[in-house]
């Protein structure tokens, strides 16, 4: 299994400021609050830095879900890459409980998905960019339990279960009548039991 990137350019320190800020602002007032305009206010720029960068609002939303999907599909990996797991049980509870663990409250990764989700269902560029983190999530997560041997199926597998189940616990948890701790020993047993 091959963990692909995202391919996000390198930025200028203005760039970057931007985008942080685009992403900042998604997150405190939702897609119809980040404008072009807001954006300059709250970057503590003149509109037409912002526009010599970025030419319309489409691209700065393009390129700050880029670029915030590749951090997170980095952050995974590096927790992946810092995990001391060694069984395959304990790899899945490793992911299984880094999966789970914005389910507890609304964080602002919460937010930012709900968000671009939302961004997705009207732009094809930003549901491509979805797609692409969500398959490499599963890659990244194959190939930490699979690592020493290729077994695609058993990769595919294990996504199917836990890609929706991340997605769809983070909007639930709160509601469900068990503790983190039990829904992730439950998953773990699951999906090793599943593989087995």
């Amino acid at each position: 299994m091959r963990v692909q990137r995202i391919t996000t350019k390198t930025r200028s320190p203005k760039e970057t400021k931007i985008l942080d800020c685009a992403l900042k602002l998604l997150i405190e007032k939702g897609d119809a609050g980040l404008t072009l305009r807001k954006l300059a206010e709250y970057s503590d720029m003149r509109l037409s830095n912002v526009q010599y960068y970025f030419a319309s609002r489409e691209d700065v939303i393009a390129a700050m879900v880029a670029r915030y999907f590749n951090n997170c599909a980095e952050n995974l990996l590096n927790q992946t890459k810092n995990s001391t797991a060694k069984t395959k049980r304990e790899k899945v509870a490793f992911l299984v409980s880094a999966g789970l663990a914005h389910g507890q409250e609304i964080s602002d990764m919460c937010r930012a998905f709900r968000e671009i989700w939302a961004i997705s269902s009207r732009s094809t560029v930003i549901d491509e960019c979805l797609m692409d983190y969500y398959r490499r999530f599963a890659d990244v997560m194959a190939s930490f339990v699979f690592e020493d041997t290729i077994n695609a199926e058993g990769g595919d597998r294990l996504a199917t279960i836990l890609v929706p189940y991340f997605e769809g616990y983070s909007i639930v948890a709160r509601s469900l009548p068990r503790n983190v701790e039990d829904v992730a020993a439950l998953l773990t047993d699951l999906i090793v039991d599943f593989e087995a």
